[in-house]
């Protein structure tokens, strides 16, 4: 028997297949448009971010933070965030770790067309991150004792350590105009880490500098002879730590309450973090002086550079952290044991 040949219908190709050709080729164009729509959604939210940040919007506020940290010590399950819009975003807390993030505006901005989704939503500048405890292999109060005594003795006689010591003199750091009775670190490390045998050594000499920094600045009166109060904040911190740092006495603080710690008789001590903390002190508190990461040159940054590293590098240079800096009078810390890497140490100028 003849059959009936449709022009659109080959006869090569059966029926069924052709009505799932044509549901396929609608399915193509649906997927296609809700792309498009999805591409000017992710477009339109870096373009607002871009516009509120360049209008002075800070991205990290102390309000933020503190109410962050209050959410977090009541106990709750969840806890709210506002994002840029000011829109109220929820995180739960129910995992067996879980670290305040923060996205440097790199990071808020970094468009990526195969990662859409995570621009579809009004961010948040600090969210709520899940990580799984490596649990390394624990080392004994006494061996972190004994290893800390060792490495504190080769900080002590480094070349390094003078350098350190040497850069806390006049003008710069004139008790007549500077006062620091405070000293909070961020990821200085855990002590208590025993990677294939080894103990972190630059971890160690880290907390001895912090001492080494606290001393300085009370034999040389610029904590105008006040005993200087030593904090570090990092989120791999223990309990050995803990109870170790605390009989040295530098308090151990929980995440976000070292930025909260700042305020403008505050040394903040940087060394590697793994959050953007120039970027959230150039936000949140100007303290008296900072030993961080140094930045891009001058040059460098006012030609935009900071936008050409990694969006994923944890502690970027900005135009915020730039402008903060032009107020502060630095020198770069000759470091040639490699205990921190490039270093600069800062004062804040005097203010007319």
């Amino acid at each position: 028997m003849a059959a009936i040949e449709y022009p659109s219908t080959p006869a090569s190709i059966p029926l069924h297949h052709h009505q799932a050709t044509m549901e396929a080729s609608r399915s193509s164009d649906a997927e296609r448009r809700q792309k498009e729509e999805n591409l000017a959604k992710a477009k339109a939210n870096v373009q607002r971010i871009m516009q509120l940040y360049h209008s002075g919007k800070p991205l990290f506020t102390r309000t933020l933070l503190k109410d962050l940290h209050e959410q977090i010590i009541q106990g709750k399950d969840k806890v709210k965030i506002p994002t840029w819009n000011g829109e109220a975003k929820t995180y739960s807390l129910e995992v067996p770790k879980d670290l305040a993030e923060r996205c440097s505006i790199q990071r808020l901005t970094m468009f990526n067309p195969r990662l859409l989704d995570l621009l579809l939503e009004p961010p948040t500048p600090v969210s709520i991150t899940y990580v799984r405890d490596p649990s390394p292999p624990r080392v004994t109060l006494k061996v972190i004792d004994d290893t800390f005594k060792l490495v504190r003795r080769e900080w002590q006689e480094s070349e390094t350590c003078s350098n350190l010591e040497g850069s806390f003199v006049k003008p710069r750091f004139d008790p007549e105009a500077i006062t620091i009775t405070k000293i909070v670190a961020f990821g200085l490390g855990t002590l208590g880490k025993n990677n294939l045998g080894q103990l972190p050594v630059r971890s160690y000499a880290q907390h001895a500098a912090t001492l080494t920094i606290a001393a300085v600045l009370k034999e040389r009166n610029i904590s105008q002879g006040l005993d200087v109060q030593c904090f570090s904040q990092d989120p791999w911190y223990n309990e050995t730590d803990i109870e170790f740092l605390g009989g040295l006495g530098i308090t151990v603080l929980k995440d976000p309450e070292g930025f909260l710690e700042i305020d403008e008789q505050t040394l903040v001590f940087s060394v590697g973090p793994d959050v953007p903390v120039r970027q959230i002190v150039a936000d949140v508190q100007w303290p008296a002086a900072m030993v961080w990461n140094s930045p891009l040159s001058e040059v460098q940054i006012n030609q935009g550079m900071y936008w050409a590293r990694s969006p994923m590098e944890a502690d970027p240079d900005s135009e915020r952290v730039g402008s903060m800096l032009r107020n502060y009078d630095g020198a770069q810390l000759d470091d040639q044991a490699d205990y921190f890497g490039e270093l600069t140490v800062y004062a804040r100028r005097p203010r007319s």
